[in-house]
C-alpha cells in the first residue's frame, strides 16, 4: 500500500512539474542575405562568401622581394546561365591594396590571432591564364565562355613577398569582386 501511494504521489508531482508555465527567451539573430539580379548568371551561394586557406609557409621561404607561395586554386561557381544574354563572363577583385605592392592585397590579423600581424607580404591573385588580377576591381580577368547552366571560373591566390624581410604572424585579406558579362 505505501508503494502504491509513493507511486501515485511521484505521478502527481510529475503532472505538476509538466503543466508548469512556458518560458520565452530571446535566442538569437538569423541574417538573410541575397540579391536579386539582372544579369546572364548568378553567383553561386558558396562563392559569394568563402574562405580560401593558403596554408602555412616559412617566413625564410621568402628570400627577396617577390617570392611567390606555391598557388592555391578557388572558384567562382555561377548558377542558372542563360547564354542568350551573355556569352562570357570576367571577374575583378578589390580589396586594400600593399602600400609596397599595388598587384597585391594587404594583410592583416582579421582572426585577431596573438601572434599579430605578418609583414612584408601580401595575397597575390590570378586567372586560369595565369594574369595576375590587381585587387583595385580595374582589372578583370580573361573572358570566361559560358554554356547555358552552371560554370566554373577558376582562379589562384598565394602570397608574395613585398619587403626583403617578411615577419611571421596573420596573413590574411578580404576581397570582395564584381562579375563582368559580355
Amino acid at each position: 500500500m505505501v508503494k502504491l501511494f509513493s507511486i501515485a504521489l511521484g505521478m502527481m508531482l510529475f503532472s505538476a512539474v509538466a503543466s508548469a508555465a512556458s518560458t520565452t527567451v530571446q535566442g538569437g539573430t538569423v541574417h538573410f542575405k541575397g540579391q536579386i539580379v539582372n544579369a546572364a548568371c548568378s553567383v553561386s551561394a558558396e562563392s559569394s562568401d568563402q574562405t580560401v586557406n593558403l596554408g602555412q609557409y616559412k617566413s625564410s621561404l621568402f628570400t627577396s622581394v617577390g617570392v611567390r607561395s606555391g598557388a592555391i586554386p578557388f572558384n567562382i561557381v555561377l548558377n542558372d546561365c542563360d547564354t542568350l544574354v551573355a556569352q562570357s563572363a570576367s571577374v575583378a577583385f578589390s580589396g586594400a591594396v600593399d602600400a609596397n605592392d599595388p598587384t597585391v592585397l594587404s594583410t592583416s590579423n582579421l582572426g585577431g590571432g596573438a601572434g599579430g600581424a605578418a609583414a612584408g607580404v601580401g595575397i597575390e591573385i590570378s586567372d586560369k591564364q595565369g594574369t595576375v588580377l590587381t585587387p583595385d576591381g580595374s582589372t578583370f580577368s580573361a573572358p570566361n565562355t559560358l554554356i547555358t547552366g552552371t560554370n566554373t571560373l577558376i582562379f589562384n591566390a598565394r602570397y608574395k613577398s613585398t619587403a626583403a624581410i617578411v615577419t611571421p604572424g596573420e596573413a590574411d585579406a578580404d576581397a570582395t569582386f564584381v562579375m563582368q558579362y559580355q
